[in-house]
């Protein structure tokens, strides 16, 4: 059993989370299985066939509803792009509810067969996107488990263990619908737990799940105990770097981060926000009144020449509480279209170092502006040890996902 589902020498080549998450993604197979069996019998309700032969015209609605689903999956991509890789587990959770919502709607067809086509298809755009998110997340996600270089024969097995539940939960379906009458409000009380049951898998799996790359929330949570300020100077200690693991225990991956929250005195940071929401937004309705000067003369000095940094390629800005209207202020994180993966992490560190100290500060204009010089000055210094030291983690310093490309801005002038 364990050499057909099971990578070789798994006890050695795999982490220990892997059986964990092997389980509980057999749970979300076989129950999503099942479900999809009752959900295929009540469109066929709704085409009819229960009453007669298959009409001509339900076959070809069938056939356009199946192609309307597979035009959506491709839209859904190109909108996606990298977050298949940014967040592959924020993407698996996601995929397994459009599956889930897209069976509800199948379960109701019956309810409406003369809105067969419409249902049919909207349900099929929705399936799409489930299978092209699992699909495009597979590797990533595989990829967290191997400790040897093994990922063809881990993703093999994954496929033998999907077949295999897939298998069961069809056969567990296929029973629970011959043995209840064809109505859906009992198609719908065997569909109910069966459809909670996957949902639930699926979360419980990827709790096992450590993502090795870095967007917003994982930086934070990597980064938030290895920085302290002590009399006023902040310090790095590599040794509270979290790793991966720890960071996956904490991660709220149900949604996408882009922001780092506010937490007491320490203000929030908004990375990569709109300049033009930020200057003229609704945060600022109900603001006191010059809110919009101060948030452009924030922006301008961000990108100014004369004020930060010259030669990097990020630009950070801050609000005081006073501006921002927002408790202790707001910080902003700017990438420039020219970052790389190295200046993106030294700008999110001085960020959270900027942060740090703002917070042990009097949130003055005038201490701002000299706790930005110190974290600059302080990043700087030890970027290299916190880059070494992040590496050495596990963690993937190569491609950092801080940003959307479509989000950094594009100045010349800094150089």
């Amino acid at each position: 059993m364990a050499r057909a589902f099971l990578p070789a020498d798994y006890r050695r080549s795999v982490t220990p989370e892997y059986l964990g998450y092997t389980w509980w993604q057999a749970v979300h197979n076989v129950f999503g299985s099942a479900s999809g069996v009752l959900a295929t019998q009540a469109m066929l309700y709704a085409m009819g066939l229960g009453a007669g032969a298959l009409p001509l015209s339900a076959a070809i609605n069938w056939v356009i509803k199946d192609g309307f689903g597979q035009l959506g999956g491709v839209l859904y991509a190109t909108m996606v792009g990298q977050r298949f890789d940014s967040d592959p587990k924020h993407q698996r959770f996601w995929s397994a509810v459009w599956l889930q919502a897209a069976t509800w709607l199948e379960m109701l067809a019956p309810l409406a067969p003369h809105l067969f086509l419409l249902i049919g298809s909207v349900a099929n755009i929705g399936k799409n996107i489930a299978w092209l998110a699992m699909s495009a997340t597979k590797a990533s996600i595989n990829r967290t488990f191997c400790l040897r270089e093994n990922l063809g024969d881990l993703t093999a097995k994954s496929g033998s263990q999907a077949t295999a539940a897939g298998l069961v939960g069809t056969a567990l379906g296929v029973a629970i619908g011959a043995t209840v009458d064809a109505s859906v409000n009992t198609l719908l009380l065997g569909f109910v737990p069966l459809s909670a049951a996957s949902l639930w898998g699926n979360y419980q799996s990827l709790l096992y799940t450590a993502t090795p790359t870095l967007n917003v929330e994982r930086a934070q949570h990597m980064l938030q105990d290895a920085i302290v300020v002590q009399a006023g100077r902040p310090c790095f200690d590599a040794a509270r770097l979290r790793t991966p693991r720890q960071v996956s225990k904490i991660e709220r991956f149900m949604r996408q981060a882009c922001h780092v929250e506010p937490a007491g005195r320490l203000p929030g940071i908004a990375v990569s926000p709109s300049l033009r929401r930020t200057v003229s937004g609704p945060g600022w309705s109900g603001a006191p009144r010059g809110t919009e000067a101060c948030a452009l003369t924030m922006v301008h000095e961000a990108f100014s020449p004369c004020s930060g940094p010259s030669g990097e390629r990020y630009y950070i800005g801050y609000l005081p509480r006073a501006a921002s209207c927002a408790g202790p202020g707001r910080m902003y994180l700017w990438f420039d279209k020219r970052a790389t993966s190295a200046d993106m992490l030294l700008g999110f560190y001085q960020a959270i170092v900027f942060r740090e100290l703002l917070g042990h500060g009097d949130g003055g204009r005038d201490a701002a502006g000299t706790a930005q010089a110190l974290s600059y000055m302080f990043a700087k210094q030890t970027f290299d040890k916190l880059h070494s030291s992040v590496a050495a983690n596990g963690w993937d310093t190569e491609t950092v996902y801080l940003a959307k490309q479509s989000a950094m801005v594009d100045l010349q002038h800094r150089d």
